[in-house]
């Protein structure tokens, strides 16, 4: 699937080099870590006091700061993250309309961080066909099922809802995945809903997304607030497409 996306947003896993009846060599593209891993570490309470450090300007390694074995020590500046996120959008754009394709698992773990510091689409195992008439239109897909392992499933926690409710997806619910990708970014790495891999609990908490957002909102950029209200919403056509939201003040 990877082969068919040819854009400098998306992370081109693997391009074959070279391939024979004895070997086969790959290229690939070196990251530093996913943004869950550098989430992780925030949540953990590893976000660092004073000047941020970034992949450019060094690390510094706090002691007595309790983390998860997988987390990745990086902070990043203001204008990393405006571009990070541009990054992002932009790829959505991309698969959306060029690809004609629906991620359907944009979460912290699908975005990676390279050396130098660019943010990269991954995580196309979940991917479903737009609707040929209308991209914001809906098409079947399956929700959550505790019937299949947590492990070949998208991230519940940054599912949108009529996936689960409806069993529809669209390039809109990508739109909802991103918003719950920002707000994790300011809120010190965590989802606004934590569902623990339970549908019921999921559905709980979507009921108080709305005073959620709300409540972190001050957190977030100004000129950012809005659309992530937008990208929120529970009903898709009320969200901003990717093309749209890369027209915001904010960017």
């Amino acid at each position: 699937m990877l082969e068919r996306f040819r854009h400098p947003k998306i992370l081109q896993i693997m391009h074959t080099v070279e391939e024979s009846s004895e070997t086969l060599s790959f290229a690939t593209e070196p990251v530093i870590a996913s943004l869950a891993n550098i989430l992780a570490y925030q949540e953990a309470g590893g976000t660092i006091a004073g000047p941020p450090s970034t992949g450019a300007s060094g690390h510094h390694c706090p002691t007595g700061v309790p983390r998860p074995a997988h987390a990745k020590e990086y902070s990043f500046l203001d204008i990393e993250l405006k571009y990070g996120i541009l990054q992002i959008t932009e790829a959505l754009s991309f698969l959306h309309y060029s690809g004609q394709v629906i991620h359907k698992n944009v979460c912290p773990s699908s975005i990676l961080i390279t050396k130098k510091g660019t943010w990269k689409l991954a995580g196309f195992e979940f991917t479903e066909r737009t609707n040929e008439t209308d991209a914001t239109d809906p098409v079947p897909c399956q929700p959550w099922s505790t019937r299949t392992s947590k492990l070949v499933q998208p991230n519940l926690d940054y599912m949108a809802p009529e996936i689960q409710i409806n069993s529809t997806c669209s390039i809109l619910s990508d739109m909802f995945s991103l918003g719950m990708v920002i707000c994790a970014i300011f809120n010190h790495g965590r989802s606004l809903i934590q569902s623990g891999n339970s549908p019921s609990t999921y559905l709980k908490q979507m009921e108080l997304l709305d005073e959620a957002v709300h409540n972190i909102l001050p957190r977030i950029p100004i000129p950012l607030q809005e659309a992530t209200t937008r990208l929120l919403k529970k009903s898709p056509g009320a969200r901003p497409t990717a093309q749209l939201l890369t027209l915001i003040k904010y960017f």
